[in-house]
């Protein structure tokens, strides 16, 4: 079943000061960005923002760029990319554990920004799929050849059998979490309209649900 994927990842800071010296971790993920607008995770919360924008929840868009926004965070000015995430303390430092937050969509599926090869993506979490799934429409925008490289194959859609050529793609990343080499189908034709982020990457991962949110961690 071809379902949209968008999952939102997100790392978090920390530092070793007292406890009573240092505020909560604010966490800002940037999701997306639309034309003038920036769509932002504020604390778990989606805001669609333009640079002309009053502050909201202590955050102000200061400058939009390719793939990348300049914020205001509480007073501090912070440079947001594309599939990154970042918690704002005090004091900023990025610890090395990484977890995804992943949010519903109005359609009841979770999902986020992440890229492939470095090229970004929107990906729809689907735990039923065994591999990251993408149409040859995606494919052919990634500059990714499945028909020299691939391994031809057949596939179960919505629609019935399809072609479709086994790949190996050399890095996925969703929010602060990046995999290599992670096994996934090119599929013939348009299907799926969005590419699905299945068990070939998420298997790797500790998946945890919590509401409307999905949790992903790296085993370590």
């Amino acid at each position: 079943m071809g379902i949209w994927l968008l999952m939102t990842l997100s790392a978090f800071a920390g530092v070793a000061e007292p406890q009573d010296e240092r505020k909560p971790a604010r966490q800002i993920v940037l999701q997306g960005i639309l034309g003038s607008k920036a769509l932002l995770l504020v604390d778990g919360q989606r805001q669609m923002m333009s640079v002309k924008d009053a502050a909201k929840q202590g955050v102000r868009v200061l400058r939009i760029a390719e793939e990348q926004v300049d914020v205001e965070v509480d007073g501090k000015r912070r440079r947001l990319r594309l599939g990154g995430s970042r918690s704002v303390t005090g004091r900023y430092k990025v610890r090395q554990n990484a977890e995804v937050i992943i949010s519903k969509n109005n359609h009841g599926m979770y999902s986020t920004v992440g890229s492939i090869n470095g090229l970004p993506v929107s990906f729809l979490v689907d735990t039923g799929a065994t591999s990251v799934a993408m149409s040859a429409q995606h494919a052919k925008r990634l500059a990714i050849d499945f028909r020299m490289t691939g391994e031809p194959t057949f596939v179960g859609t919505a629609s019935g059998v399809s072609k479709a050529y086994r790949v190996t793609l050399d890095k996925v990343t969703v929010g602060g979490i990046t995999q290599h080499n992670v096994k996934a189908v090119v599929i013939d034709g348009n299907y799926p309209m969005q590419v699905l982020l299945g068990m070939s990457f998420l298997g790797q991962l500790e998946i945890q649900r919590d509401g409307n949110l999905m949790r992903l961690k790296k085993k370590f």
